[in-house]
């Protein structure tokens, strides 16, 4: 059984980090949940952050930012 998608609990500063890796590196469809709006939007933020950084580096294309952010669904879970 090939594993295609994964769930990231947590949006932190460690959560937010091995949703862009899966999404990015590993080219996995990422569910990262967390239990606040907030920390999903920052989470977010910080992974459009760190790929615009690749991008100005010339790491990777505008088309792969898209896709690696298309990889990625966060979600707003229970406490």
């Amino acid at each position: 059984m090939e594993v295609k998608r994964i769930t990231v609990l947590g949006a932190g500063l460690m959560g937010h980090g091995i949703t862009q890796v899966a999404a990015q590196i590993g080219k996995y469809e990422v569910t990262m949940r967390d239990i606040e709006q907030k920390l999903i939007e920052n989470g977010m933020s910080m992974i459009r952050g760190s790929l615009q950084k690749f991008l100005s580096k010339g790491q990777i294309s505008e088309t792969e930012m898209s896709v690696v952010l298309a990889r990625i669904h966060p979600v707003l879970g229970q406490k």
